[in-house]
């Protein structure tokens, strides 16, 4: 989020208000930092209220709302002197949004002004390339070494992004809660990840196999919490998980996969997919992936679909008898 101006209130009230979501977003499990930014958004609303004279929370009508939205949909970006980004400016109303949820949920007000609003999240997005099922199992199975197998079990069955990857500490993963910890996801926030007991294995395997003799390199050093070390013994970096992915691939002789240019992330994606395919709710999947949008995830519902017609669509036709 791009953090907007240092806005001050006038209202006490309104102070004491932006104050509360800040500590309400913290209750929720958002990262100091993150809360921050989002209390900034905030505060703007607040401000911008201010100077409309609407000094009380609780009369704020649906059409204000989608006055402050035609606001900030002209309003000059305060880097660029151009009007605010798409993606910007939705996150400011879903700041707003998540404010009247709060102010509902502690019975300040009755009926959500912006629960009958929809604030398209942008669409403007780069093709997802997404593995298939069968493509996934190859990648297992020409993995040589436990650690490969573990690499793809972080990836794909835990559905990790690479960064989150680089971060995974030993004890962050609890194999026999069959649970995996990200302390600091995207926009700082905690998750759970649960593990099939496939993943459990993969893991184990490394750990227990594989991991003691890696601490022999020269870059280990003692108490180093990384899970994943690389051949020299210190953590393993963003790029070497994408290179470990690419010595796979290759592996697997498919110059159809091979030609579709897969990283870390496209693994994520790939397990996305292939769980909605599974008829997993979208909102599992979001809390699955760590998403704060359930706009993000629902794009995963698309793909499955765009899949399934292309399919349908390669399958040869079958001769009658």
């Amino acid at each position: 989020m791009a953090r907007p101006k240092k806005i001050i209130l006038l209202s006490e009230t309104y102070q004491k208000l932006s104050q509360h979501f800040y500590e309400y977003l913290l209750r929720l499990g958002y990262h100091p930092k993150s809360s921050r930014s989002r209390y900034n958004y905030i505060t703007e609303f607040l401000h911008w209220l201010e100077q409309k004279g609407e000094l009380d929370i609780t009369k704020i009508t649906t059409s204000q709302i989608n006055e402050y939205y035609a606001y900030l949909s002209s309003r000059p970006s305060l880097n660029s002197g151009t009007t605010l980004s798409e993606k910007t400016t939705h996150s400011h109303m879903r700041n707003v949004r998540d404010l009247f949820k709060m102010l509902q949920n502690e019975n300040r007000i009755k009926v959500n002004p912006c629960g009958v609003l929809n604030f398209p999240y942008p669409r403007h997005r780069s093709e997802r390339t997404v593995l298939s099922q069968s493509e996934i199992h190859r990648l297992y199975e020409v993995a040589e070494t436990f650690q490969e197998r573990a690499i793809l079990s972080l990836a794909y069955g835990c559905g990790l992004r690479v960064g989150e990857l680089s971060k995974c500490n030993v004890e962050d993963i609890r194999l026999k809660e069959k649970i995996l910890i990200v302390p600091e996801g995207k926009g700082l926030k905690r998750r759970v990840v649960p593990m099939s007991s496939g993943v459990v294995k993969d893991l184990a395997d490394y750990y227990y196999l594989e991991r003691e003799g890696l601490t022999s390199g020269r870059d280990f050093k003692p108490g180093l919490k990384a899970f994943m070390l690389h051949s020299r013994g210190g953590r393993m970096h963003k790029w070497t998980y994408n290179k470990y992915l690419k010595r796979l691939i290759k592996r697997t002789q498919n110059h159809k996969m091979i030609n579709k240019q897969i990283s870390i992330h496209n693994l994520r994606h790939s397990i996305a997919t292939h769980l909605i395919e599974q008829g997993v709710k979208v909102e599992q999947v979001r809390i699955f992936l760590g998403h704060s949008q359930l706009e993000s995830t629902q794009i995963y519902t698309h793909i499955s679909q765009e899949q399934l017609s292309k399919l349908m669509k390669d399958e040869p036709k079958k001769l009658p008898p």
